[in-house]
């Protein structure tokens, strides 16, 4: 009788090692699960404090050549506390009132900084004239993109878009 209380005691221990054993391979599985969790989290919010920072944004207001458009000029800044943009990467998309969507290709080369501006100026195809409503979205590479929709007066004939 005492030889099997004592070999019931033996098995009780080593089942009890093996719990613990799977109990501390399980905690390092969903510690490391944690960690890689947080690290992902952190990543993202890094991620989108970059791309809300990275806007471009109207400086001014926007310039037409005459009665008819053909040339659209305006000024882009990045708010300070931004992302620098090149500027050959920026995408000037542009549509007329029914019409479709157009990319306009920028010659603009360089890095524009946070607290820098600079003139844009784009060659329209298809040409707004007064009482049409025209689209322009300034998209960079990183970032939200700016959408600017003005709708000419019936009198204009060049200058200040309102």
């Amino acid at each position: 009788m005492k030889k099997e209380a004592a070999f019931s005691g033996l098995e009780a221990a080593i089942v009890l090692i093996a719990f613990v054993v799977v109990a501390a391979v399980f905690s390092y599985v969903m510690l490391g699960a944690g960690f890689f969790a947080t690290q992902k989290s952190q990543e993202v919010t890094y991620s989108g404090i970059k791309q809300a920072t990275s806007n471009m944004v109207l400086d001014g207001q926007l310039y037409g050549d005459g009665t008819t458009i053909t040339t659209l000029t305006f000024y882009l800044t990045i708010p300070e506390g931004g992302q620098a943009q090149n500027m050959a990467e920026v995408d000037f998309l542009y549509t007329l009132e029914g019409g479709a969507v157009s990319t306009i290709t920028n010659s603009l080369a360089g890095l524009l900084q946070p607290g820098d501006r600079t003139k844009v100026e784009l060659g329209l195809t298809n040409k707004p004239t007064a009482g049409k409503t025209f689209t322009l979205e300034i998209k960079p590479k990183v970032g939200a993109s700016s959408l600017v929709q003005k709708t000419l007066s019936s009198g204009y004939n060049g200058g200040v878009i309102i």
